[in-house]
């Protein structure tokens, strides 16, 4: 093959490969909608996730399993000025409230802590 023709074909291959990453960078600005004023803050989210809705439980409740994974679980009662917990039970913290839970999630006290 000729280099007379070749170069034609590779810079034309290289400019269509190279367009899509030339696009993707962007021009750095973000825009607004012309219907929102420049000022206005963002609408909420919503609040679907039970992450997000404070609920409080009372004894002999059942605490919805996503409470009873260990980022909850209070190892260091004391500190939370709660008795020890019976045994096969422990203390999960949620919001401001601590519940003393059986295995099975039914709450059997509910402290206040500290």
């Amino acid at each position: 093959m000729n280099i007379k023709k070749a170069m034609p074909v590779l810079l034309l291959a290289a400019s269509v490969l190279a367009a899509p990453f030339a696009m993707a960078q962007g021009s750095g600005q973000t825009t607004r909608p012309m219907t929102e004023p420049a000022g206005a803050a963002p609408p909420p989210a919503p609040q679907s996730s039970p992450y997000m809705q404070v609920q409080q439980w009372k004894k002999g409740d059942r605490l919805p399993t996503e409470f009873r994974d260990r980022q909850y679980v209070i190892d260091d009662y004391k500190q939370y000025n709660l008795p020890a917990p019976r045994k096969g039970t422990r203390w999960v913290g949620v919001g401001a409230e601590y519940y003393l839970v059986a295995p099975n999630g039914v709450i059997q006290q509910v402290g206040s802590g500290s």
